[in-house]
């Protein structure tokens, strides 16, 4: 139950940031003239045809820019089943997600522009009444939000999305009362931050002196002649903003998720409490709109949003985790593909799966997404195979590695590694363990084979600690220590890295001390229910002590039988994993598991006088013994799972 939950999230958002960031140039290498048009609409077409027919999903849309110019969009499927009303590129407004991260990044780097913001401030500077924990003495700047550096911890269960239109906090409520906590200093490693983004938009907001909202619509999207785009939501009054307009809301695609054979319908997905991260919803032709003025240095038509040298520093790589790997631009991911630099970004929702994709070295960009859960199958890799479709390879990026070696010692690497972008904590550290882990395994020939969330991949080693996936072809570099010992597993991806686990943290150990634990209790409460009418000769002391460890054992039972009741809905219904959480039955758990601390402690405060006083025979004092320790074994993993007590962020 703890892995499922974690699984589900990186798998639906982690896996759709396989994006990018910026270059310079706006030159294409080949002639507009030579994509022909048609062929590009039947490649296309058969695409999504291919991919909608193997993975359910209720619709799609698609644009394609190159040489300066929209030359394709296109709608498939349906925007809504049960009216059947098409998806339309021009008109029906899909959800993006984090892709909306870049416009708040643009508008950073607007007020950068006009020397009202600067990158290596303190954020302090421009959000003085805000809490911000001095965890550590170093400062956090805007440059290391948009790199993901901040060092803040991840949090989503039960808040980062919700049903409930009067449920839209204003952003700086949000921020102030789902605060992370700060786990590392800042600019030292990435770990993905939807607050960060977040943050970024209230400075937005107050150097500027109106709302996001406002400020989008005002300097992002109306100088791009995007009408069909807001990151408005349709909220209640408790919004200062006005809501979306009823215009644009009736042309919102539904979101679905396939399941029973048949497509369901789930709620708007609100996420305007932190608008910033990802409540825009836009249309294809919006996005080429957006896609062309970044491919132009700023420009698109008469509206221009950056100033061209601007455009060219908000493209251009400011910090990566590895020189020989993809690294961030200024809120833009870089990645290589068909052997160019790209820069983008990924997104995801509930229900919405997007990705972004800019070629600058080209003059090409790619926008598609999803309306259905489980849409990562539609939209993966399309950008890359329409790449390779439509061009030559590159020259290849990133840079040139060491030559391929025969072999390499692969026990080096070896082990389970923990993904920075995790809980810390809160309790939905436990839930989210699976998600974080990867693990590396050796295989023949030096070659390793690497397991996670995002499934199972062969990398082929090329020397220098560096690694390349077999089936995509992507990069994966160990980092040592001053030591010389493995410590970071860094993959393609620049927003997270893998640290290397120690065998206290494995969640495999910790899982089995948990699981074993349980079997020892049920065992204890059967053994008690046989032995109930067989009383051993005893002092009171070993009587309360006997007592204190069956009751023990049942409260652990119960508070785990509870839990997994509370986690239980989760498992077919991904929106609960934001909506329903946590549940009564959850946090009843949380409570029988306090009591369940006290009793193990009380427990093991029993252990010196049960044996001190010896009228217990040998074999019973070391089954009570096992059975305190087993007790204490699952407390310990509880605590260390911030399952003892009630640790949420705005909880």
């Amino acid at each position: 139950m703890v892995r499922w939950v974690g699984s589900l999230l990186v798998a639906g958002w982690v896996g759709c940031l396989w994006a990018a960031a910026g270059a310079a140039s706006t030159t294409p290498t080949t002639g507009a003239g030579r994509v022909d048009p048609q062929a590009l609409a039947d490649f296309v077409d058969g695409f999504m045809a291919a991919r909608l027919d193997g993975t359910p999903a209720a619709g799609a849309t698609v644009a394609v820019v190159y040489g300066g110019e929209l030359i394709f969009a296109r709608g498939y499927g349906l925007a809504d089943v049960d009216a059947g009303r098409p998806v339309i590129a021009d008109r029906t407004l899909f959800r993006p997600g984090s892709i909306s991260k870049t416009f708040t990044w643009t508008a950073v780097m607007q007020l950068v522009e006009q020397g009202r913001l600067d990158l290596d401030a303190d954020i302090r500077t421009y959000l003085p009444d805000l809490p911000i924990a001095d965890t550590f003495p170093e400062p956090i700047t805007l440059a290391q939000l948009m790199a993901h550096t901040p060092g803040l911890e991840d949090s989503v269960m039960g808040h980062l999305f919700t049903d409930r239109a009067d449920g839209v906090q204003p952003l700086e409520t949000y921020l102030r009362s789902h605060r992370p906590a700060r786990v590392r200093p800042p600019g030292t490693l990435p770990a993905y931050s939807n607050y960060g983004s977040g943050l970024a938009g209230l400075i937005v907001a107050r150097v500027s002196g109106m709302s996001f909202e406002d400020y989008a619509d005002r300097y992002l999207l109306e100088p791009l002649g995007m009408n069909r785009s807001t990151f408005r939501e349709p909220w209640g009054p408790q919004r200062a903003e006005a809501p979306m307009a009823d215009a644009l809301r009736a042309d919102v695609s539904r979101g679905y998720v396939h399941q029973a054979g048949a497509f369901e319908a789930g709620g708007f997905e609100f996420i305007g409490h932190i608008g910033p991260a990802g409540a825009l919803s836009t249309t294809a032709t919006d996005m080429a709109r957006w896609m062309l003025a970044h491919l132009q240095d700023g420009a698109h038509g008469d509206g221009r949003i950056l100033a061209p040298e601007t455009a060219r520093r908000m493209h251009a790589r400011h910090w990566g985790p590895d020189p020989l790997l993809p690294g961030m631009a200024h809120g833009f991911i870089e990645s290589g593909i068909h052997g160019y630099r790209a820069i983008g970004h990924g997104g995801g929702t509930v229900h919405f799966l997007s990705d972004m994709q800019l070629f600058p070295e080209l003059g090409f960009g790619v926008f598609i997404s999803a309306n259905t859960t489980g849409g990562m199958a539609v939209i993966r890799d399309f950008a890359a195979t329409l790449t390779a479709r439509l061009f030559a390879p590159g020259p290849g990026w990133p840079a040139a590695a060491p030559e391929r070696q025969a072999a390499a010692d692969a026990a080096d690497y070896a082990g389970t590694y923990l993904a920075t972008r995790r809980p810390y904590t809160t309790v939905e550290r436990g839930l989210m363990f699976g998600g974080s882990v990867a693990a590396v395994t050796p295989a023949a020939g030096g070659a390793l084979v690497l397991t996670s969330a995002m499934g199972v991949a062969r990398l082929e080693p090329l020397g220098d600690d560096l690694f390349v996936s077999a089936d995509r072809g992507e990069r994966f570099r160990f980092q040592r220590d001053a030591d010389g010992a493995v410590v970071r597993l860094v993959p393609a991806m620049p927003i997270m890295v893998f640290e290397r686990a120690g065998p206290l943290a494995d969640p495999n150990l910790l899982a089995g001390v948990l699981g074993g634990g349980l079997l020892v209790m049920a065992c204890a409460l059967v053994g008690a229910w046989l032995r109930r009418r067989r009383p051993p000769v005893q002092t009171p002391v070993e009587r309360w002590a006997g007592w204190l460890a069956v009751l023990s054992a049942a409260v652990w039972v119960l508070a785990v039988a509870l839990a997994v009741l509370g986690l239980a809905p989760l498992a077919g219904d991904f929106a609960a994993v934001f909506y329903a959480f946590p549940s009564g039955f959850f946090l009843a758990a949380l409570w029988v598991a306090l009591a369940g601390a006290v009793l193990t402690v009380l427990s093991v405060l029993l252990l010196y006088p049960v044996w001190r006083e010896c009228r217990w025979p040998r074999w019973r004092r070391l089954r009570h013994t096992g059975v305190v320790l087993a007790a204490l074994g699952i407390l310990l993993v509880l605590r260390d799972f911030n399952a003892i007590g009630f640790n949420f962020i705005g909880g």
